[in-house]
């Protein structure tokens, strides 16, 4: 019997240390995890970097970073760097655009994507998805509240909309010394 008593201690002391470890293990990192380390160790990038947004489900672990063309080319002019750019450059960065560069599980996509103005949302080129479907990105953000709308439209072969996939979620503010930490 008493060894059952022991038994059961154990097994109770082994269980209360093993089920937040399988928790936690299961939980996994969110994009907030994520932007957080980059942010620590100054590795956002800050050509795109003024605002970090992320989807509204905690559970996702992907997001995004963006900047538009006017605050970078300020910038950039402020520093007498603008006219020491190449001048395909400096005609890419006269127009409004935005810069985005996502981030899936902390790893940086390929490139930045830019999105030019259409009225009140910010449009990619069109590409294919594939031999039939058109697409392009349009990313909407409500300047107060910092609300945005992440979608891929699907277009059918005239450039008409067919349909979308969107994401919904919240953009704040990369704060100013991890875009100068970016920048050195």
């Amino acid at each position: 019997m008493r060894i059952l008593k022991v038994n059961s201690v154990l097994l109770a002391v082994l269980l209360s240390f093993l089920l937040p470890l399988r928790a936690e293990i299961r939980r996994g990192l969110t994009a907030r995890d994520y932007y957080n380390e980059l942010y620590t160790a100054g590795e956002l990038d800050h050509v795109a970097g003024t605002y970090a947004c992320f989807q509204d489900d905690p559970m996702v672990d992907s997001f995004f970073i963006f900047q538009d063309s006017k605050s970078l080319r300020n910038s950039l002019i402020a520093t007498h760097a603008f006219g020491k750019l190449p001048e395909v450059t400096q005609e890419l960065m006269k127009k409004d655009l935005l810069m985005v560069r996502g981030y899936a599980k902390g790893i940086p996509g390929k490139g930045e994507e830019f999105l030019e103005k259409d009225e009140g949302s910010w449009i990619s080129d069109q590409r294919m998805f594939d031999d039939n479907t058109p697409i392009q990105i349009r990313f909407t953000i409500n300047w107060q509240t910092l609300r945005y709308k992440y979608a891929v439209e699907v277009l059918n072969m005239d450039s008409t909309y067919r349909s979308e996939v969107a994401s919904f979620g919240h953009c704040e503010q990369v704060p100013a010394e991890a875009q100068a930490r970016g920048e050195e």
